[in-house]
């Protein structure tokens, strides 16, 4: 075992080192210059070498017709008349071949060298004037201006743009043999255009019969020239060429065609006299005949231009050689590479394979941990179960060996235990502080309903109104704070302790989601869909249109309304929320609708300038029960809630509408019920405070120690026992603010008022009076006076029990009127209301005197009156119509001799004075009450921002 750890392991470079990566990617490298190079070489020599042997033939013939003519234009330069039909002859043949041979050269134009290219655009460009030079050596013969040493030029420039063509070509061989035997047939080439050239200076002496002294002279260069090029290319022809030009020298063409040149460059000059003039001149006759040096030149050319062509063919085929042996090294030497390279990659993959094998081993385990094993180790520390790490994690070390990738796995185990363990760690610090988050929320919301307890305990034993209207607000707040605290339990992953279980109206759940919100009196309510929702989704639906409602008002102008509407649509019941403020950016709603899509985590709710923990809330509270929500701009640049509530959360059928009444979603008061005789003698409820107590159905009671139930919506009582009648120690109400108090039916369904817009006598929509300023705020809602209750009802729904009154706060109807007539009326709250269209001023009109008739019906003439269709009518607003009887009732009118007495009008005076002060100071409160809810408003937003 000891020596097993001491051998020697190889490591992984060694093991990469035997790879040979970089010479097999070198002979790769190699294997393809290699190749492009001598493979490019060798087929474009090969199709040089097949363009060169195509236009052998073309291109001899073609400059043998250039030469031809040349000689025919300088005689038709002497004797136009008798060289015409030749001259004519001799340029057809030339336009034929040089065509021919420049249309093939040009087919191997893209594959030749770059001097071959140009020495054929020399030669193309030369030959493209030709046309332009035969008119205008016609125009100067019919002119007589003729010039012979033009012709020359043209036509030897021609020839010598030709003769370079085919040296450039033999120049561009790839190998040293093929060179020599090309540039012996390009000078082969131009003996026999030198030998041209001397025929064309004697073409003008044939003509005219006179051979001058400057042709004699320049034909004697010429022949000297292309004799001495022959006998210098002796040594470089071939077998088979130079045999033929030792054949041709020994000819009798060569022989005779010497003794005809010798014969003209050894003309002596002679002169002669004029036996009549006497006049001495010189004798320039041609010393040879045309036919003659015809049948002599011609053989001798001709035999000079085969042997050239001849030439050119052994050097094509030299060349063709030499491109096929390049050829068959390229194919050869990339064989062979790339055989190699094959032979190195098979090595190299061989070695590898071991190395690949354990490398995919580790990877697999990699993933399976992962994939698999770390999220179900995420999954049990999030049910906060036990994890042993030991157990859970798989092992990467037994399998490896001690090398790099040995190591490299115990590496890769090390990280994922301690990436476990800080999971673990985040885990528990994260049920820690969830748990810290909960006990406080826990806490925050029992001290939360102990002081809704003593508030409600207060707002009972209070008598004055101003501060009862402040005990509200603080009620309110305290409910607000009742919805913060919930909100961490809902961010803990509990459940709020408020629950329904029988279904409710949506209009009374929407009611209480308003009530619950900052700024509620900003909230104006459109039409609502009438569906009732199921008992354990209202508290969640509450809650989260609250934070809705409560971000609208928040991020808008304090002068703007928020609009609260719903629909019945055919996936459920939308409500949107709608305000105008500024609005959001279209990162900003696609980050806040994908939070609203998907809750994420506690721990994703990192704390930051921007976070909304409203968003959160509604987020975890719509996945709770499958609601959608989502953000979006509204026309008026502000933002659009939309809330759709899925049809598993809607109970039952639409709540039907009485027939002639138009759906505005608003809830209308229930029609007056008809008294029972049990009520006679009764105390009516009047102008004054009116309490509403917690109620029970009998199957429970609540007693001063039950905190009040959640969800801000409280059932509200007149102060009658459970039969539905007042005890003679029941007060009358005295400011028309209801105090309503949290109430549950005994299985946990709270009761509504019926609250919000109302309809007044005249048809027109009044503000709901718990949303109007100074009303009751949160869970303690304002609302005008309801008639009493007709005992026709009794049996439909339980009468709610009141609250039993302190003793010694009220006394007996005989001690209220004396203790009335002592003390002057306190004033009333102000009211604050639409005006109707017929309204001349906004605010409420003096009391009237409750002796003055009035047509106005009773409570009991309401109760009773029906409509068509058997129901029940809305009941009609009576002013004094709930005062109470010692209120209503006149004072008996002591008789004295004059009623208009000066003592009664000062009474009278004072008595319109004192109402007047009270309207003012009533007006001025409520204007206060207005600025400061406004500064509330304020000072709530720059909290919170």
């Amino acid at each position: 075992m000891q020596a097993a750890k001491e051998q020697r392991v190889t490591g992984i470079g060694t093991r990469l080192r035997k790879i040979v990566l970089a010479p097999t990617a070198a002979l790769i490298a190699l294997w393809l210059v290699v190749t492009g190079y001598l493979g490019y070489s060798a087929v474009l020599q090969y199709a040089l070498v097949q363009g060169n042997r195509e236009l052998l033939t073309p291109s001899a013939v073609a400059l043998t017709a250039v030469m031809d003519e040349r000689s025919a234009t300088i005689a038709f330069l002497e004797d136009p008349d008798g060289q015409r039909d030749a001259l004519r002859k001799a340029r057809a043949t030339s336009d034929e071949h040089m065509s021919t041979f420049l249309d093939k050269f040009k087919d191997v134009l893209p594959y030749s060298p770059e001097r071959v290219q140009e020495r054929l655009h020399d030669l193309d460009e030369q030959f493209s004037e030709i046309e332009d030079f035969r008119a205008h050596v016609d125009d100067d013969v019919k002119n007589g201006e003729g010039s012979r040493q033009s012709v020359l030029s043209y036509y030897n420039d021609l020839s010598e743009a030709g003769a370079d063509l085919f040296e450039e070509v033999g120049r561009t061989g790839h190998a040293a043999e093929t060179i020599g035997p090309g540039m012996t047939a390009v000078y082969t080439f131009r003996v026999v255009d030198t030998l041209g050239q001397a025929d064309a200076q004697l073409a003008r002496g044939m003509a005219t019969g006179e051979l001058s002294r400057e042709d004699q002279v320049e034909f004697t260069r010429l022949v000297g020239s292309y004799r001495g090029t022959v006998e210098a290319l002796h040594e470089y022809y071939g077998p088979e060429t130079g045999q033929k030009l030792r054949e041709l020298q020994k000819s009798d063409e060569w022989a005779k065609l010497e003794k005809l040149e010798n014969e003209i460059s050894d003309r002596p000059i002679g002169t002669t006299t004029d036996p009549i003039t006497g006049e001495t001149s010189q004798d320039l006759s041609m010393p040879v005949d045309a036919e003659e040096w015809q049948a002599a030149y011609a053989p001798v050319k001709s035999t000079l231009t085969d042997i050239g062509a001849e030439q050119s063919l052994q050097t094509s085929e030299i060349q063709e050689g030499v491109a096929v042996r390049a050829i068959s090294y390229a194919v050869g030497g990339s064989i062979g590479i790339a055989v190699l390279s094959i032979l190195a990659f098979g090595y190299a993959r061989r070695a590898a394979e071991s190395l690949i094998d354990r490398l995919n081993g580790l990877r697999d385990d990699t993933r399976d941990l992962s994939e698999v094993k770390l999220p179900t180790i995420m999954e049990r520390l999030g049910r906060h179960e036990p994890v042993d790490l030991d157990s859970e994690l798989p092992d990467l070390i037994s399998r490896q060996e001690g090398d790099e990738i040995g190591q490299v796995a115990r590496s890769f185990d090390t990280a994922q235990r301690t990436a476990v363990q800080a999971a673990v760690r985040q885990a528990e610090l994260r049920q820690g502080i969830n748990r810290v988050f909960l006990n406080i929320a826990h806490r925050s919301q029992t001290l939360v309903h102990r002081q809704l307890r003593l508030l409600d305990k207060m707002e009972h034993e209070q008598e004055d109104p101003e501060h009862l209207t402040e005990l509200f607000k603080l009620d309110h707040l305290a409910t607000r704070a009742r919805r913060n605290a919930e909100n961490l339990l809902i961010l803990g992953g509990e459940t709020p302790g408020r629950t329904w279980h029988r279904p409710m109206p949506l209009i009374d759940v929407l009611r209480g989601a308003i009530s619950e919100s900052g700024d509620y009196t900003r909230v104006e309510r459109q039409h609502i869909a009438r569906v009732q929702l199921k008992g354990p989704a209202v508290a969640d639906v509450i809650h989260l249109v609250a934070e809705l409602v409560d971000n609208a008002t928040t991020f808008s102008p304090p002068h703007t309304q928020v609009r609260l509407s719903s629909d019945q649509v055919p996936n459920g019941v939308v409500v949107e929320i709608e305000d105008r403020g500024l609005g959001m950016r279209e990162d900003e709603f696609e980050a806040a609708n994908e939070l609203l899509a998907h809750p994420p985590e506690f721990d994703v709710m990192r704390l930051n300038e921007k976070m909304r923990l409203g968003l959160f809330v509604v987020s975890r509270l719509a996945h709770r029960h499958d609601i959608k929500v989502q953000l979006r701009s509204s026309p008026y640049g502000g933002v659009q809630a939309i809330v759709l509530l899925p049809t598993a959360v809607i109970a039952g059928d639409p709540l039907a509408l009485p027939q002639g009444v138009e759906d505005t979603g608003e809830q209308r008061i229930i029609p007056a019920r008809e008294e029972s005789p049990e009520q006679d003698g009764t105390a009516e409820s009047g102008g004054g405070l009116r309490r509403c107590t917690d109620g029970n159905d009998g199957s429970g009671t609540a007693g001063d120690d039950t905190p009040p139930s959640s969800g801000g919506l409280r059932r509200c009582t007149d102060g009658n026992d459970g039969s539905g009648t007042a005890g003679d120690d029941t007060p009358p109400s005295s400011g028309g603010l209801r105090r309503c108090t949290d109430g549950n039916d005994g299985s946990g369904t709270a009761g509504f008022s019926a609250i919000g817009p109302t309809h007044s006598v005249n048809g027109t929509k009044e503000k709901d009076p718990a949303l109007a300023p100074g009303a009751l705020t949160g869970d303690v809602l304002a609302s005008t006076p309801t008639p009493p209750s007709s005992s026709s009802d009794t049996g439909a729904r339980p009468s709610l029990p009141r609250r039993e009154l302190r003793p010694g706060v009220w006394k007996g109807a005989d001690e209220l009127r004396q203790h009335s007539q002592d003390r002057p009326k306190p004033p009333t709250l102000p009211r604050r209301r639409e005006a109707a269209p017929n309204d001349v001023s906004p605010v409420s009109p003096a009391p009237v005197d409750a002796s003055a008739p009035t047509d106005t019906p009773t409570a009991s003439e309401e109760g009773s009156a029906t409509t068509n269709d058997g129901r029940p009518t809305l009941p009609r607003r009576t002013p004094q119509v709930n005062l109470a009887p010692q209120l209503s009732e006149e004072p008996e009118a002591t008789p004295t001799p004059d009623s208009s007495s000066p003592q009664q009008d000062e009474d009278r005076s004072t008595r319109l004075r004192r109402n007047m002060a009270a309207f003012q100071q009533g007006t001025e409160r409520g204007r206060l009450e207005a600025k400061q809810r406004q500064n509330d408003s304020e000072s709530e937003k720059d909290s919170r921002s």
